[in-house]
């Protein structure tokens, strides 16, 4: 079974690589799949943002996606769920979706910084697939499972998973063969 990531929208070929090297983590195959076009059906006028769960609902119900065992969407689009300002990303049982909009330099007003867009979208894909993978977050502020409530959350941690989670993990793969 592989993992697939779906641009929604326009998103750059060096993100969906980046993206495609993290999930390697997984010890799955990791393909890109057809993209979705840009999500207007999530857009919310009055927030100026996407809802996360209508994108994640397009992809769950989406055909050429029930071959694969996870499902991971990319948008550049902002992205909330009710009771919250905003999400870089969220899961469900097999399906998550990030957000690039909060990672980037830019929307601070900074300049670029593609390296560090790199890690940072790599850091929450793992995070969002983890959570697909039945992880919870973690109390050790440098897994990749630690809650990121700020970008300086998400710049602390690191792209892997802890001792206990990586062991979590391990445990999964094996009982679910």
């Amino acid at each position: 079974m592989s993992i697939l990531i779906v641009p929604v929208g326009t998103i750059e070929g060096e993100i969906v690589k980046a993206i495609t090297e993290a999930l390697a983590v997984f010890g799955k195959k990791v393909k890109v799949g057809h993209g979705l076009p840009e999500p207007e059906y999530a857009y919310d006028q009055q927030r100026k943002q996407f809802a996360a769960y209508p994108i994640i609902d397009q992809m769950q119900h989406h055909k050429e996606y029930h071959f694969h065992e996870r499902v991971l969407g990319v948008v550049d689009g902002d992205l909330f769920v009710s009771g919250l300002n905003f999400v870089f990303g969220m899961a469900s049982r097999r399906v998550a979706v990030v957000s690039l909009t909060r990672l980037r330099q830019e929307y601070y007003d900074l300049p670029p910084d593609p390296a560090s867009l790199s890690l940072r979208v790599k850091t929450e894909a793992v995070h969002e697939m983890g959570h697909t993978y039945g992880l919870g977050h973690c109390i050790n502020p440098r897994c990749v499972m630690f809650l990121s409530n700020t970008l300086a959350d998400t710049d602390a941690k690191s792209a892997v998973f802890c001792a206990a989670c990586q062991a979590y993990l391990n445990r999964h793969r094996r009982t679910s063969h």
